[in-house]
């Protein structure tokens, strides 16, 4: 399971983001979320959801004694991680990374995207 993103049904809400940190943190704060969204105001005006996409092969992971199954599940990661993401999915904040565990396996980001930007395939 993982999660896909369509930029181009993205209203820029927020909402994924602050059910993300609200469920894993107990507060509100969209900088301390798995999934982003990234605005490009200047040339395609998009909000794009940023997210981890459960690589098959997590190259995040290359170099460490760990299996990727369990890792998956974490919530919380190393912030060295996230420098070996492809896809810069990896939210990092003082020092803590933030690494979407698909919820245990019901994404609540995908229950709140009204516009159906973020669907689980």
């Amino acid at each position: 399971m993982r999660i896909k993103a369509d930029p181009k049904r993205c209203s820029g809400c927020h909402l994924c983001e602050m059910v993300c940190s609200l469920l894993h943190l107990g507060a509100i704060n969209i900088e301390k979320s798995a999934i982003r969204i990234l605005k490009d105001d200047l040339d395609t005006s998009l909000n794009t959801p940023i997210v981890c996409r459960q690589c098959k092969e997590m190259k995040c992971l290359t170099g460490e004694e760990t299996t990727e199954v369990s890792e998956k599940k974490k919530f919380f990661w190393k912030a060295s991680r996230a420098e070996r993401c492809s896809f810069n999915a990896v939210t990092v904040l003082d020092g803590d990374a933030y690494h979407c565990d698909l919820c245990g396996g019901k994404p609540q980001c995908v229950k709140v995207c009204t516009p159906g930007a973020i669907q689980v395939i």
